[in-house]
């Protein structure tokens, strides 16, 4: 699955599961709401595709749509599955489903910008994830305004991507993306000390750094001249990430960096 949505089926897990029964009676007795039939099955749906077992989610998502082919929740849902089987097509076609059915449905807006972006369709996402960030009532609105964060990079508006993140930070103080980013925007803008404040701020919060982290601690403590900080991300991001493209920067870096001397 795709690592921006892996956090959105966490949220959706948790916000389906908690979103409240509710029966209907009739003189015989309480009878199954259609609505909370649908929730239980997307929710289960949700389970079982985080588990890594997309038959069983398909077969409760497919129940969810044949109860009610209108459910957003249930397109949503079964856009993710495709997500998961990498299926872009069927992917937005659920994801166009769910909007049909309701247009103001944020996790779909939210995840809809998220496979836009990875198709380059960076005006398009960032037209979703706006969409999704303010709505007051979606829990996944730190996630919607880091995304456009990052649409805003991808479209080299630097000011609007920190303000993103930033807001992103407020909603969602732990958030190691947002910080990241925050961390790489001020050393690209000559901000060293700003730059370095967030990355501190990441590196105390991540456990152990990506190879994008590493490589940006390393550019940050070269440029502030922290020798010992600088070999220690330097050790890392050669024993941990060998061949990645920040590795392979690093090293073209390097090489740069010695032939000046």
């Amino acid at each position: 699955m795709n690592p921006m949505l892996r956090q959105l089926v966490l949220i959706l897990v948790a916000t389906v599961a908690v979103a409240g029964c509710t029966t209907t009676t009739t003189g015989g007795g309480p009878a199954a709401d259609p609505a909370e039939a649908v929730r239980t099955r997307v929710a289960a749906g949700l389970q079982y595709l985080q588990m890594g077992d997309p038959s069983e989610a398909r077969r409760h998502f497919s129940r969810a749509l044949s109860i009610d082919d209108n459910s957003a929740a249930a397109h949503n849902a079964m856009a993710l599955l495709y997500n998961y089987e990498r299926d872009a097509e069927k992917e937005e076609y659920h994801y166009r489903k769910a909007l049909s059915a309701d247009s103001d449905y944020a996790p779909a807006l939210n995840n809809y910008g998220t496979l836009l972006y990875t198709q380059r369709r960076y005006e398009e996402a960032l037209k979703k994830f706006k969409r999704a960030a303010n709505d007051p009532n979606y829990e996944g609105r730190a996630s919607a305004f880091s995304n456009m964060g990052q649409s805003y990079v991808a479209l080299d508006r630097p000011d609007d991507a920190k303000d993103a993140f930033v807001r992103a930070l407020r909603l969602n103080g732990r958030s190691t993306h947002a910080t990241l980013q925050l961390a790489k925007l001020y050393y690209q803008e000559g901000r060293l000390q700003m730059g370095w404040d967030y990355y501190k701020q990441y590196e105390r919060r991540i456990g152990r750094q990506s190879a994008e982290g590493l490589w940006t601690g390393i550019q940050l403590a070269a440029a502030l001249g922290l020798q010992d900080q600088q070999s220690s991300y330097e050790l890392a991001l050669q024993n941990l990430y060998p061949g990645t493209r920040e590795h392979k920067l690093w090293q073209e870096w390097r090489s740069a960096q010695e032939g000046r001397q």
